[in-house]
This record gives structure tokens, sequence and C-alpha cells, in this order.
């Protein structure tokens, strides 16, 4: 039992210590920065956010309607700005990351917006 304990504290170190060097390496995937709503009408909402520096391919953005469960494709951009119309009214969480190529940064959500 002591055995296997320390292999599996020396499985997670190694594990660890293996995402640590990536990270120095710039090897992981950032998340979108100074995320905002620019504008929000009947129906409508646009969003903007910083643009991502050296490796980044697209961005990535989805909108999950809460009042009915309805979840939207996943939306590829090249720019660092997206807007929506025609939305139905009721309340929102859109998600936005960042795509790199070999990975996928995290997903940063606002949620509760409530659009009329």
């Amino acid at each position: 039992m002591t055995r296997m304990l320390v292999f599996l504290m020396l499985t997670a170190a190694s594990a660890l210590l293996s995402f640590a060097n990536a990270a120095e390496n710039g090897q992981t995937c950032p998340e979108p920065t100074n995320l905002s709503i620019v504008s929000k009408s009947s129906g409508s909402i646009a969003f903007d956010w910083s643009d991502c520096m050296g490796g980044c391919n697209q961005y990535l953005v989805k909108y999950y309607r809460v009042d009915d469960d309805f979840r939207s494709q996943v939306f590829t951009v090249g720019n660092s700005d997206i807007s929506f119309s025609g939305l139905p009214a009721g309340t929102y969480d859109f998600s936005f990351a960042i795509d790199c190529g070999s990975a996928t940064g995290g997903w940063i959500v606002i949620e509760d917006v409530i659009i009329n």
C-alpha cells in the first residue's frame, strides 16, 4: 500500500512539474482577456476582447439560453469581437475561448445576460 501511495504521489508531482514546465515555455493556450459587452439592444448583443499575442489561431464563442436549455454551435472567429442578432428574449450565458492549434485555452463565461 505504501509503495502504491508513493508511486501516485510521484506521478502527480511529475504531472504538475510537466505542466509548470510547459507553461514556462509558453506551450499553454491563454484565456481571453478584457472581455466586455460593447452593445446590447432588443435581440442583439456585441462583445469585444483583447487580441491574443502569439500562437493564437482563432477565437471560439458559444452561448447557452437558460430559459429553454438551448445550446448554440461553437462559432469560430478570426477577430477579437463578435455580435449576435435575432436572439429570442431570455437569459443567456456566453462562453469564449482561444484556439491555439494544438490546444484550447480555458473558457471564460459571462453569465446571466438578459436579452429583451
